[in-house]
């Protein structure tokens, strides 16, 4: 299985070596990293510079995070999953992606999105854990919570004619997963993958209204019209838990 690593990074410098280390620790499968960097002021550029050809990398100035993601897509990727692990998130152990890879061949090809769990904390020591069924995925997005995006791996193809709305600050991830959800295209992995560091720019009180108000849009303008769907889903999957399939 091969894997495409996306982080893109704004002066998250301190962090940033733990991202990469985790994912250069992989074993038993091939794996990418690309790094968007959005013109640090505070080493980050040497930091990267160290890793030589083990990673690849730009640093230019951009419009926010989606941007930074858009323009490494653009670039060409080449793996056959792709993964966005932000710069202060890391990969909880070096056989993660190895498993994963099981999980994810044996998905039929209609799975665009796989969600594993991830574990959230400060400064790495772990404080909460979330891994949800598939039917409180399909539950959670009627009330606009995304997929655990740094658990998250998206089918390449996916991005082919697609891009993230770089118009959105803080929700344009769960706004890409709103606009391509379906009720046959979402699977879950059963393992934790992920660490996300908490105080990025969804956790910060300053972005809260921000935020909110991206979710309101994005629940206007897909999770609404296909809210029926998303119901229905859930009660697919309920009845398939109770007959043991």
């Amino acid at each position: 299985m091969n894997y495409s690593i996306i982080t893109a990074t704004l002066n998250a410098g301190r962090f940033l070596p733990r991202t990469l280390n985790s994912v250069l620790a992989q074993k038993g499968c091939g794996c990418e990293i690309v790094v968007k960097d959005g013109a640090s002021t505070d080493g980050t550029v040497d930091i990267l510079k160290k890793y030589g050809r083990r990673i690849t990398w730009s640093s230019a100035p951009d419009r926010g995070l989606y941007d930074a993601w858009n323009q490494t897509l653009d670039g060409g990727i080449g793996g056959d999953w792709i993964l966005f692990l932000g710069a202060d998130d890391f990969l909880l152990s070096d056989d993660v992606l190895e498993g994963c890879g099981r999980d994810l061949a044996a998905l039929p090809p209609e799975i665009a999105f796989a969600a594993g769990g991830l574990v959230l904390g400060r400064n790495g020591r772990p404080k909460t854990r979330i891994k949800n069924s598939l039917t409180a995925v399909y539950s959670l997005f009627l009330r606009g919570v995304g997929l655990p995006f740094p658990a998250t791996f998206i089918r390449a193809d996916v991005f082919r004619d697609r891009r993230f709305d770089p118009s959105f600050r803080i929700a344009g991830d769960l706004e890409f997963t709103a606009r391509l959800l379906s009720s046959d295209n979402l699977a879950v992995l059963p393992r934790y993958i992920s660490f996300m560091e908490h105080g990025g720019l969804s956790d910060s009180p300053a972005h809260a209204g921000l935020l909110l108000e991206e979710k309101k849009r994005v629940l206007r303008m897909h999770i609404i019209p296909k809210a029926r769907l998303i119901a229905e889903s859930c009660l697919n999957c309920l009845s398939d838990a109770e007959s043991g399939s």
